[in-house]
C-alpha cells in the first residue's frame, strides 16, 4: 500500500480530483497556502495499492502543470 501525495495549485486540482474520480481512484483534497507569494494551494492524498501508483503519477502528469508528487510506504491501513 502506498500512500500519493500531490502538492498543486488550486487551479489545477479541481481537474486532477475530476481525472481520479473518473478513473475510480478515491482522493482527499486539502486546501492551503504557502510559497514565496503565499498562493493558494491544493494537497491531494490517495491511497492505493503498489500496482497503481503508475496510473496515479500519469493522471497527475496529465492533470496538472506543477505539482510536487511523494509516495510513501504505508506500514498499516484499517478502514474504519
Amino acid at each position: 500500500m502506498k500512500l500519493v501525495i500531490s502538492i498543486t495549485r488550486d487551479e489545477d486540482a479541481s481537474q486532477l480530483i475530476d481525472a481520479l474520480v473518473d478513473h475510480e481512484f478515491r482522493a482527499t483534497r486539502i486546501n492551503s497556502a504557502g510559497g514565496f507569494l503565499k498562493r493558494g494551494n491544493s494537497t491531494v492524498v490517495v491511497g492505493v495499492d503498489d500496482e497503481k501508483v503508475d496510473a496515479i503519477l500519469s493522471l497527475i502528469r496529465q492533470s496538472t502543470e506543477h505539482a510536487n508528487v511523494y509516495v510513501m510506504n504505508v506500514g498499516r491501513y484499517e478502514r474504519l
